[in-house]
């Protein structure tokens, strides 16, 4: 092999990493906001098609997220979104509760007034998106409200750590979201959470991130059980993903 052609070989190899790059980004991101549902089989040639990608890249970030298990692969079958068990989604909010409650305490003790001012306006959008009933919207506002806080305690592996568990569930509590909205009669926890925030009282914002994360699991979890949920795929049942 002559200097040019290794020279090329290499370039090649640098294009193909960054094409499956952004091709894992765009996947993760579109599973952490619950585009696709449990269950469902996503086309590596469709999202190859909506990347405006080959397929290469899209198969290579699919085996790296089958690998954190946020996708199932068979041989011979197109890759999975994992259907989560009832205890499956425990034990992924048990761990995420204290790392949650550390970060929300950490953002306390860096808190700004512009963190602040996105947190009130990512609630607005938030609150009006609920009510329009655009879920979707809502759950995207509500991620972003959140990791705007995660993102505040300054510690970018903590942050990554999070956003690994809420890879695990984003199809998982999209699925039930529309079904579990809360009404909020008193101060919405999102509220209580800026005011904790302002008052710099890390001990509060820890425990009203993990309160605002158990309050919700019960109403997903109290569902579930009275409709005698099982995660198992119904026998035969397949769902076709659209690019995304």
């Amino acid at each position: 092999m002559t200097a040019q052609e290794a020279h090329d070989e290499d370039e090649q190899g640098i294009i193909r990493d960054s094409l499956s790059e952004k091709a894992y980004a765009r996947l993760r991101a579109a599973l952490i906001a619950g585009v696709y549902e449990p269950g469902e089989r996503l086309s590596i040639r469709r999202l190859a098609a909506a990347y405006d990608t080959s397929p290469t890249p899209v198969r290579e970030a699919v085996i790296q997220l089958a690998r954190e298990g946020a996708l199932e692969l068979r041989i011979g079958h197109q890759p999975r979104v994992p259907v989560l068990t009832i205890p499956q989604y425990i034990n992924i909010r048990e761990v995420r509760a204290p790392l949650e409650r550390l970060a929300a305490e950490r953002a306390a003790a860096a808190m700004t007034d512009e963190i602040l001012a996105s947190l009130e306006a990512l609630h607005q959008r938030f609150v009006q998106s609920e009510q329009r009933h655009d879920w979707k919207e809502a759950l995207a506002a509500n991620k972003e409200f959140h990791f705007t806080v995660y993102r505040a305690a300054g510690n970018d592996v903590l942050l990554g750590i999070i956003e690994n568990l809420w890879l695990l569930i984003g199809p998982f509590v999209t699925h039930q979201y529309p079904h579990v909205a809360r009404a909020h009669a008193e101060a919405h926890p999102h509220l209580m959470l800026i005011d904790a925030l302002r008052r710099r009282a890390p001990a509060e914002a820890g425990e009203l991130i993990v309160q605002d994360l158990r309050q919700g699991s019960y109403l997903i979890l109290e569902r579930l059980k009275a409709e005698g949920y099982d995660a198992r795929p119904a026998r035969g049942r397949r769902s076709q993903a659209s690019a995304g």
